[in-house]
Formats: C-alpha cells, structure tokens, sequence
C-alpha cells in the first residue's frame, strides 16, 4: 500500500511540475508578445535619439554593388548630418561614383529579458534612426568652420579656432536628409 501510495505523490508532484511549465510557458508568450518594435513618426523623438548618440555608422555602395560600413563622429543640424574625414581614401572614390548613402544612429540600448532562462525572451531595449541621402562636399573655408563647430556640439560645449590648414586638409560632408524613419525595439506595452 505504502508503494503505490508514493507512486500517486510522485505523479501528483510530476503533474504539477507540468502544469506549472505549462502555465509559465503561456504566461512567458503572452508577455513575449507584448515585447515589440514600433515605429517612431515624431520629428522631435527622431531627432532626440539622434543627438543621443555620438557615433552613426554611414554606409556606402562598393563599385561591385557590396555595402561599405563604417562608424563615424557626425553634427546633426536642421535636417542635415555633418560629417568629417580625411581629404582622400577609398570612402571618397566610391562616393565619387555614387553619392548616395544611409547613415543609422542607435541610442538606449539595454538588454531586457522576460525570464532570465529563457533566451526566446531576451530583447534589446533601443532605438533607431535610418537616414538616407546624398553627399555634398564643403569647400567654402568658413562653412566648413561653421559644420565642424556643429559637429563639436555633439561632443563638447568649448568653442574651437581652426587653422587655416586643417581647414584645407579635411573633408567635411553635408548630407542633407531625404528619408528618415525610426523605430524602437523590445518595448514593453502591457
């Protein structure tokens, strides 16, 4: 009797393991699915995540057709992203045959889980920014001044003086915005 009586508790106690797996399990996708992506349509919100950043990551087209992905420091302005570099190199040739790039700003990032055994509910809790556009080059001395102090804002509240040979020997980019969308990712709505 006393056997078969620890046969039942064993069961019983494997049964409720069960149906509380079972009962997490539906718990977990229920709140998984409340973990999502939403678009961002606010000007101001996009922007704000913009200037949270302090690098963008600008990519352009290979002659072969492949992306080119680097990061870069960049000022952003009125609609337009400033960027700098050096006055020559492979970013250059390949934007002389095709100017047109995209440049992705990332900000918030924080890893977020609903349980932290089980990986389907892990998240990243971020927000994003794509923008596309096409490049311009400044040449104008005292515009390029103006975009590097806007690019130094994004880093620094000191004003700067530029000699006029560093003003010659970097590339300073305009890349006025064409399209812009963001999003944010692993958000909680409960």
């Amino acid at each position: 009797m006393q056997k078969s009586g620890f046969k039942l508790t064993f069961f019983e106690i494997r049964l409720k393991h069960i149906i509380l797996y079972h009962r997490f399990f539906i718990h977990l996708s229920t709140k998984t699915k409340s973990m999502r992506t939403s678009i961002i349509t606010e000007k101001i919100e996009i922007e704000d995540i913009i200037n949270q950043c302090d690098v963008c990551f600008v990519g352009i087209t290979e002659a072969d057709g492949t992306p080119y992905v680097f990061p870069m420091n960049f000022g952003y302005s009125n609609g337009e992203i400033i960027l700098h570099s050096a006055p020559e190199g492979k970013h250059l040739n390949l934007l002389a045959l095709n100017n047109k790039i995209c440049a992705t700003f990332c900000s918030e990032r924080k890893l977020v889980y609903q349980h932290p055994d089980v990986a389907c509910s892990y998240s990243m809790l971020a927000k994003s920014v794509i923008c596309k556009g096409s490049v311009t080059f400044i040449d104008d001395l005292n515009e390029k001044m103006e975009a590097l102090n806007i690019t130094m804002k994004n880093y620094t509240d000191r004003s700067f003086k530029y000699s006029k040979p560093a003003l010659i020997n970097v590339k300073v980019w305009r890349v006025k915005v064409e399209e812009m969308t963001a999003k944010a990712f692993g958000q909680n709505f409960k």
